[in-house]
């Protein structure tokens, strides 16, 4: 008996530090907005995206130059007589049609705004990930916990079907059946640790932490409660949706990229100044003014306009497509939240209590030996399956959840029950 109850005394007791502090989603949530490579990596690239944007209104850079003219003051000896040669200085600038600076910059801003748009759905997929495992890891505890509990209950039973085989009221069978049943239970509790490992470890990667860093113990909310309708979501995905945000802007950017094709119709300018130095003295100035002609516009400006309205109509084109693939997500993932909802309130109100009401009437006809003790191992292990599965339950309908509220983009649970991480999704 001693050599049973050994793996399962041992677990429970390297397992004391992690049943001895809770660890809140809040707490987790903050760690993965903050610390994950990849929301700061989006991050970094939003910022790096708006360094861009006083680039594109930029003129460039203006040129400098210095001439030597030897030639100039060899003609000058033959015609005037003066041979000092002549230095000329200038500097010149060039200026596009003002309104294409505009545009070079409105385009800016738009791709500036979807890397922003970017950055918020790689933080709220990270955030959806926290939660599904955090659910996840929530319900192996409880699953430990419940096993731990049958074990007990397992071992007494045992220990009752030994004193009756000992008296002969009891097959050696029924003995080696709860011995089996016992072992079976072992067994589930050292698969359930190394289910438990591998998703802390993804938890701490996601944190970027060390991934054999324990956590604590993970606890099930307290409410499974959902009421939104589809039409609702559907107007909460458009208005909050990221994704389909950074789609919206690129087809905004498209059109500006048209808009900006049509400028290429208009003339750039040159603008030139320059100094001519003899005898090291500063004599004769000249300006210059240039301006660029578009003449070859019907090979060049005018595909380039086609092409940019194609562009932007394919994007526009792209954004349905999303929209269209994000509301059919939306819906997949309402059906399985209501599915789940419902099958938590159909193990609560029925099959629950109907397990619990066959347990206690097999137990009761086994001490009156008017039930074997196989009908009463049958009443104890269906019992334990529907409070395993009424959990797990709960934890599908918490997964499905958090992808919903990825798919829509913000947070859907009442306010009453996670105060703590509202406006996180």
């Amino acid at each position: 008996m001693i050599k049973r109850f050994f793996p399962f005394l041992l677990f429970f007791i390297l397992a004391q530090p992690l049943f001895g502090e809770e660890v809140t989603l809040e707490s987790l949530l903050d760690k993965a907005i903050q610390n994950n490579p990849q929301v700061i990596a989006a991050k970094e690239r939003y910022e790096a995206s708006r360094a861009r944007i006083p680039q594109a209104s930029s003129l460039d850079d203006p040129r400098f130059e210095f001439k030597y003219d030897k030639m100039t003051a060899s003609m000058d000896a033959v015609m005037e007589g003066k041979t000092a040669p002549m230095r000329v200085y200038s500097w010149s600038q060039e200026v596009p049609f003002p309104t294409k600076l505009l545009f070079r910059a409105q385009i800016a801003a738009k791709e500036s705004q979807m890397m922003y748009a970017e950055y918020q759905e790689k933080e709220k997929e990270i955030v959806s990930m926290v939660k599904s495992l955090y659910a996840q890891l929530a319900f192996i505890y409880k699953s430990i916990e419940i096993i731990g509990e049958n074990k007990i209950l397992l071992d007494q039973l045992s220990k009752t079907t030994a004193q009756r085989y000992s008296v002969g009221k009891e097959s050696q069978q029924d003995v080696l059946k709860a011995q089996v049943e016992i072992a079976k239970m072992d067994n589930e509790l050292v698969m359930l640790e190394q289910r438990r490992q591998v998703i802390q470890a993804k938890i701490n990667i996601l944190l970027d932490q060390d991934p054999s860093l324990e956590l604590g113990e993970f606890k099930l909310p307290e409410s499974s409660y959902f009421k939104l309708s589809l039409p609702e979501l559907n107007k909460l995905v458009i208005a909050n949706r990221q994704e389909l945000k950074g789609f919206r802007l690129a087809v905004e950017r498209a059109y500006k990229t048209v808009s900006l094709a049509k400028q290429e119709y208009l003339p750039d300018f040159m603008i030139k100044y320059e100094r001519m130095e003899r005898d090291s003295r500063l004599t004769d100035w000249a300006g210059m003014v240039g301006v660029t002609l578009p003449l070859w516009f019907w090979q060049k400006q005018d595909f380039n306009v086609k092409e940019m309205k194609h562009e932007a109509l394919a994007m526009k084109a792209l954004y349905k497509d999303k929209e269209n693939e994000v509301l059919l997500e939306v819906k997949e993932y309402f059906s399985e939240v209501l599915a789940h909802q419902k099958l938590i309130e159909l193990y609560k109100t029925a099959y629950l209590p109907q397990a619990e009401q066959a347990l206690k009437s097999s137990m009761t006809g086994y001490e009156a030996d008017q039930v074997d003790f196989l009908n009463l191992l049958d009443s104890q292990r269906m019992l334990l399956e529907f409070k395993l599965d009424s959990y797990k339950a709960v934890i599908d309908f918490e997964v499905a959840l958090a992808g919903l509220e990825r798919s829509v983009g913000t947070d859907l649970r009442p306010e009453a029950d996670t105060p703590a991480v509202e406006n996180r999704s």
